[in-house]
């Protein structure tokens, strides 16, 4: 059985905390220690907080290990950061060689989910994860793979040519068999 020690000097920290908290919460974390401290085994707490088991033993070795600090609510990190980019924009990026962009200082010429992270960090100012890329660009329908040879000229009307030669080649007979 696991039960919470509470030394006599944080005894009367602990009594004075259970007589000014106004949260609730905290007022229930605080008597399951007290009540622990005084030879209630973490099942009956359990059930007496109406409480999963494994919650009253974490309670508990928390305060062990750390006392009424070990026993506050950590600070949650909130809702992930928004990536600001449309899909267009990504298409560009991801046509784009990685190595073209000074604050990235690479040389390569893929992208990868850590270069995608660091580039929106840097030109961005946006501090994601790895993952939250991945998901971002599954759920606009992008994926990341590797580079394909891609046939551009310094011609500006290039890509209406290229459009064009696409259409015909579409309105061919053989094209239609």
């Amino acid at each position: 059985m696991i039960y919470a020690y509470v030394h006599t000097e944080n005894h009367d920290k602990l009594r004075g905390e259970l007589l000014t908290t106004p949260d609730a919460k905290w007022y229930r974390r605080l008597k399951l220690i007290e009540l622990s401290s005084s030879g209630l085994p973490a099942p009956k707490l359990a059930e007496i907080f109406d409480l999963c088991p494994a919650t009253v033993r974490d309670y508990i070795h928390r305060y062990n290990r750390s006392g009424l600090d070990g026993l506050c609510r950590a600070a949650s990190p909130g809702a992930p950061e928004k990536i600001p980019l449309t899909k267009a924009q990504w298409e560009d990026l991801l046509h784009q060689s990685p190595c073209q962009f000074e604050k990235l200082n690479t040389g390569a010429r893929n992208w990868r989910q850590e270069l995608l992270v660091t580039y929106l960090q840097q030109y961005h100012g946006v501090f994601v994860t790895q993952s939250a890329i991945c998901k971002h660009l599954k759920r606009m329908g992008l994926r990341l793979n590797r580079g394909k040879l891609k046939v551009t000229s310094p011609d500006p009307l290039y890509t209406v040519k290229r459009q064009r030669i696409e259409e015909l080649k579409k309105k061919s007979p053989r094209h239609l068999e």
